[in-house]
């Protein structure tokens, strides 16, 4: 989820957010539920990087991609998917994303937690090699299709 869909849905529920030496805090956290609070949490570094207006659509895009991929192994692999058709034809992207999962997972993120507050300069490299090469295969299947 984009961080300003994250900070809109806080403000339509009367709480928003503030930084302070490099710390998120909610603002009237009793007005919102335990859930958008844990969605708050596992978010947190983008959520500071938006509010400080360093979150591009860019950012977003790569970012979106990494997150529906690891969604996918979340899911149960669902054989119908486009990402599985691009991972069973794409060993090269296939491998990267399972360094990625190893680089995720050294700095200290297990499988059912967001990314966001386990990314750091090598995933995020990482990250856009895999997003270039999803979007390359995408766009050639859209001009072959």
């Amino acid at each position: 989820m984009h961080p300003k869909q994250i900070v809109s849905d806080f403000k339509s529920l009367g709480a928003s957010f503030s930084v302070e030496d490099g710390e998120l805090y909610i603002n009237n956290p009793s007005n919102i539920y335990p859930e958008l609070e844990e969605l708050a949490k596992g978010n947190k570094s983008r959520i500071i990087t938006y509010l400080n207006g360093g979150y591009t659509d860019r950012i977003h895009s790569v970012k979106q991609t990494i997150d529906k991929i690891f969604d996918f192994y979340r899911e149960g692999c669902r054989r119908e998917t486009k990402i599985n058709e691009w991972l069973q034809h794409d060993q090269e992207a296939l491998t990267k994303v399972m360094e990625l999962a190893v680089l995720f997972s050294k700095n200290g993120w297990t499988f059912n937690e967001f990314l966001a507050n386990y990314e750091d300069e090598q995933t995020e490299k990482l990250s856009q090699e895999i997003y270039e090469m999803a979007m390359a295969y995408f766009k050639k299947g859209a001009a072959a299709g």
